[in-house]
């Protein structure tokens, strides 16, 4: 294959391995702001939940053999922790989703849509700077050629253009 056929799939390669890095990186990104958004929904609820939590210890610790209670948790501890794993699992994955609704939200106001499309254009900007870098690399240069000694100009006062020079030979190793 030619360097120009190369660098083109290099170049395609790392945009779709781009584009699912991308992807990937912004999961954890929703999911800070759904855990955000869902803490202060949480919180602004908590003072009641609280209070009655407490009524509910108050009267239960009133009733309280310790030996029972021991083997309760125990068995209650080992129960828990599978569907906690699962659990887990699902609540960020939930506040993945969520935080990706909340940005699309956050998106359809005017100051944050201008500064997204303001990355998008910059996005936009960096995809034509890479376009045009690889074409300087892929196209061949213009040929020079070089003058022989005798027919250079004489000097008009103006500083004259660099003349283009051969590339020195090649030396072989010495064995």
């Amino acid at each position: 294959m030619s360097i120009t056929t190369d660098v083109r799939k290099y170049g395609e390669t790392v945009l779709e391995q781009g584009k699912v890095v991308l992807d990937e990186a912004r999961k954890p990104w929703f999911a800070a702001v759904g855990a955000g958004e869902l803490a202060f929904g949480q919180l602004s609820q908590l003072p009641t939940e609280v209070q009655a939590r407490l009524r509910k210890l108050q009267t239960e610790a009133v009733n309280l053999d310790p030996k029972d209670a021991v083997q309760t948790v125990t068995g209650k501890a080992l129960g828990a922790y599978g569907q906690y794993a699962t659990q887990a699992i699902e609540t960020y994955e939930s506040l993945a989703h969520r935080g990706e609704l909340v940005v699309r939200r956050l998106r359809r106001s005017p100051e944050v849509k201008s500064a997204f499309d303001r990355a998008e254009e910059l996005v936009a900007d960096a995809g034509q700077t890479v376009a045009a870098a690889e074409e300087k690399v892929t196209k061949p240069g213009p040929v020079t050629t070089t003058k022989p000694a005798g027919t250079a100009k004489p000097a008009t006062g103006k500083a004259a253009a660099p003349t283009a020079r051969k590339a020195p030979a090649k030396r072989t190793p010495k064995n």
